[in-house]
């Protein structure tokens, strides 16, 4: 779960960022919506923009604004992207930004039961371990 926080960037690549971030969000376990141009238009501007996204951040959704106009309330975490980053490498950056403000954890999951049941399986096998 993570802490209810929205990301504001700016900066050269913020489109390409924006969408690497989420999806990277999104691969470790994590709800993530990017409120860029598009999405600001099709709900109506700013305004209401700004509603769904603090709707979305109340909710456990780590929204990710490309856009100044689009700032809902709550925790906020605001990012200038460095030039001579490429979109992937700003979002890992950005990821342990996240984490280390406590909106995220980084930490692996490790092996589900069934794969540790296997593994102790074929360790005693092998006689490793009793």
């Amino acid at each position: 779960m993570s802490k209810n926080i929205s990301v504001g960037l700016t900066g050269p690549n913020v489109a390409e960022t924006a969408n690497a971030l989420g999806m990277r969000l999104i691969e470790l376990g994590y709800n993530a919506e990017v409120a860029d141009a598009a999405v600001v238009e099709r709900l109506g501007g700013p305004e209401p923009a700004v509603f769904a996204c603090g709707l979305l951040v109340r909710n456990g959704v780590i929204v990710i604004d490309t856009l100044s106009s689009v700032r809902p309330d709550g925790e906020r975490l605001d990012i200038e992207i460095d030039e001579n980053d490429t979109p992937d490498f700003a979002a890992e950056k950005i990821l342990d930004d996240l984490a280390g403000v406590g909106a995220i954890t980084l930490e692996e999951t490790g092996y589900s039961p069934e794969e540790e049941e296997r593994i102790r399986e074929r360790l005693a096998s092998l006689g490793y371990i009793e």
